[in-house]
């Protein structure tokens, strides 16, 4: 019994097929099926049945699965803490930021954030918050960066900051005219969105379908700024989070009312060896000159 046999049958749970899990363990589907075979004698138990086309853990599988990962995780968190010294915040460090926070918050933190943390190296990935997840899960990332979602009650988070989303509109369209937009005032605009896997599109479309706003299909996509510029030529309006509203030409911020919000957290795992430098950090960031005038600064 060796942890490399245990990495196997997660892998196996996880693909539901032993090429697949064989390619994505980098070894010979042989190596694998042997070696999950002897682990099997090893226990006395089988974890998974062989009869379909796609294999599934078996109901005493499904239990060891568990007592398993719990065994991957803190063997994970071992080579962290033997990997690095008493200064929680030291070396290479792994950031997941999502695509509607990073090319906004970045800008206002990054130089700073080098400055105040000389001995860290810290490397930002652009992530939806599905894939932040897996990958904070894995150990690939040490924190992340996002908006607070249901999933993240089984992370430890840090709140960061609240931001208000704004009505993008073009300096020619009817609702420039007016001092704040009631979400009511949407119906039969145009509503331009991201596509399905951003946390903003979700947050947006929770208050859209309540005020009774039909959400356009003209535009699905990854870029925020995209959807900026269709706004910029009058082709619909879209919503913002307030670090975005920097200047455009032939845009206009309109507030929302009732207004909206959306909470960014810092996240990592539960058990993540070294909290105390999560803590420092994440109260550095939410301290940050930079980031409140930001978000306190007028339209």
């Amino acid at each position: 019994m060796n942890l490399k046999d245990f990495e196997y049958v997660k892998a196996i749970a996880q693909h539901k097929h032993f090429r697949k899990a064989a390619d994505a363990c980098f070894v010979s589907q042989p190596t694998l099926s042997g070696q999950v075979k002897k682990l099997e004698q090893t226990l006395g138990v089988s974890l998974f049945d062989r009869s379909t086309k796609q294999v599934t853990l078996t109901a005493k599988g499904a239990r060891l699965l568990a007592q398993i990962e719990v065994i991957l995780e803190q063997t994970q968190i071992l080579k962290e803490l033997a990997s690095t010294s008493n200064d929680p915040l030291q070396g290479k460090l792994t950031i997941g930021i999502i695509p509607t926070i990073a090319p906004y918050l970045l800008p206002t933190l990054l130089t700073s954030m080098k400055e105040a943390f000389v001995d860290s190296q810290f490397s930002f990935i652009e992530m939806q918050t599905a894939t932040i997840l897996d990958a904070l899960n894995n150990g690939e990332l040490d924190f992340a960066i996002l908006a607070d979602v249901p999933e993240l009650k089984h992370y430890h988070t840090i709140p960061l900051y609240k931001e208000d989303f704004l009505v993008a509109v073009s300096q020619d369209n009817a609702l420039a005219k007016h001092k704040k937009v009631a979400l009511s005032d949407l119906q039969g605009c145009s509503l331009l969105m991201l596509s399905d896997g951003h946390c903003f599109k979700d947050q947006a479309q929770k208050f859209c379908f309540s005020a009774g706003v039909d959400v356009s299909s003209q535009y699905k996509g990854n870029s925020l700024e995209t959807l900026l510029a269709l706004v910029a030529m009058d082709d619909g309006v879209t919503f913002v989070p307030k670090l975005a509203c920097t200047q455009r030409t032939g845009i206009d911020y309109m507030p929302i009312f009732p207004n909206q919000q959306r909470n960014v957290v810092f996240a990592c795992r539960k058990h993540y060896p070294h909290l105390a430098g999560v803590e420092q950090l994440g109260e550095w960031l939410s301290a940050h000159p930079n980031l409140k005038t930001q978000l306190a600064k007028a339209l």
